[in-house]
């Protein structure tokens, strides 16, 4: 015969993980349906009252903290839910636009920063090293996959293995060259390189110089090429929806790397070095092989989303490579919060969304763009998902161990 004490408890457990499920599809409803109406609807009005419902949101909500709490508990809780409900609803995309291809291209340049953005952050966020010449290996992959697929018929598939491959080369290039110099200089170093890069590509005769790499072939899956529309359940979508669900299945992979390094023996390397180097090498940890390996797998993430990128516009110039983008991805990664994966995955929506929702100030553009970072870097300078503690959950020592 059931205990009723142990049914009551039961029933407890399984209506509060009812109440965590419910919390979790009204959340992430409500941030989804907001972000799909920030792209697709026009007006100013109605563009900044979105933009601005958030804040005020977040304002009122600090009075109930307990609301608060239990939407906190409810992702932690039920986190593996909470992902996959997410992700049903970012493949959902693609169908909401398949008449604006336009917000689909900026979905996709939101996973392709995010990419970027990720490796920038092993070495800004993780190790301390700034770096602002991401742009540079974001490039690198460009023109390797570029070059590859252009003059050697190289399909996309290859292209990118071997974007990885020098991308990774070049970070190691530039680790090994930057060993001794740290703070200001190491990100003077960087600024060099960036400047280096820019000017190479410009005046060299194989790539293409200021003219850049046109007619980059699309990718290709067996007979079935990226520029052709997709057919999901009868409904066409743009060919752009290919180059979406791509994108967001290396973002995915990505951000599960990115999780899988910051909860690494590897990842509490990186942030020794970034606290201390003397205290890192007191404990018996190779401070230079930390560096490499933070610029080597950054690099990857750089080169990676860069060959896509070159795939998809199917034209690449030096314009694209420049200071300021480098400028742009290491905001993106302050405004988030430093190494924190979750955090640079919005600053990577909203530096790349509002930016383009805010072109009908054409110029003065720029200035929102500037004002923004200014605000959240005043108001929230840890950014908007600040670094969380680290929880090392394999270290159950028993009290008769003590």
């Amino acid at each position: 015969m059931d205990n009723p004490d142990t049914r009551s408890n039961y029933s407890q457990r399984l209506y509060k993980k009812i109440g965590y499920f419910l919390i979790i599809i009204v959340t992430e409803v409500i941030i989804f349906y907001m972000f799909i109406n920030f792209l697709s609807l026009k007006g100013i009005d109605y563009k900044l009252f979105l933009f601005v419902l958030p804040i005020i949101a977040f304002f009122v909500l600090q009075r109930y903290q307990k609301i608060i709490n239990f939407v906190k508990e409810s992702h932690s809780q039920c986190n593996s839910f909470s992902i996959i409900f997410m992700i049903l609803l970012l493949i959902f995309i693609p169908f909401l636009f398949k008449d604006n291809p336009y917000l689909l291209h900026i979905c996709i340049m939101c996973g392709l920063y995010l990419i970027t953005a990720l490796g920038l952050n092993i070495q800004l966020g993780s190790t301390g090293m700034v770096n602002f010449a991401f742009a540079a290996f974001f490039g690198v992959g460009a023109y390797t996959s570029a070059l590859l697929a252009v003059n050697f018929h190289f399909s996309f598939w290859l292209g990118i293995l071997a974007a990885i491959i020098i991308s990774a080369l070049f970070g190691l290039l530039i680790g090994s060259l930057t060993l001794k110099s740290t703070g200001f200089y190491y990100a003077l170093v960087t600024m060099a390189f960036q400047i280096i890069f820019h000017l190479l590509v410009n005046n060299l005769r194989f790539t293409g110089g200021s003219g850049g790499i046109s007619n980059i072939p699309f990718p290709t899956i067996g007979k079935y090429s990226f520029s052709s529309s997709l057919n999901i359940f009868g409904i066409n979508l743009p060919y752009q929806a290919n180059y979406y669900y791509l994108v967001l299945a290396i973002a995915l992979f990505s951000l599960y790397l990115a999780k899988r390094l910051y909860n690494s023996r590897t990842g509490l390397v990186w942030n020794a070095i970034r606290e201390d180097e003397i205290a890192a090498k007191c404990q018996g940890i190779s401070v230079n092989k930390g560096k490499l390996e933070a610029s080597a797998i950054g690099a990857i993430f750089g080169g990676m989303a860069g060959a896509i990128y070159a795939h998809y516009i199917s034209f690449i110039s030096p314009e694209s490579f420049t200071f300021h983008f480098s400028v742009v991805l290491i905001c993106i990664v302050i405004l988030g919060g430093l190494d924190n994966i979750l955090g640079v995955a919005i600053g990577a929506v909203l530096l790349t969304v509002i930016p383009e929702k805010i072109r009908f100030f054409a110029e003065a553009r720029m200035l929102f763009y500037g004002i923004i970072i200014i605000a959240v870097l005043i108001f929230k300078p840890q950014g908007l998902v600040p670094e969380r503690i680290r929880k090392y959950n394999f270290l159950n020592f028993k009290k008769d161990s003590i």
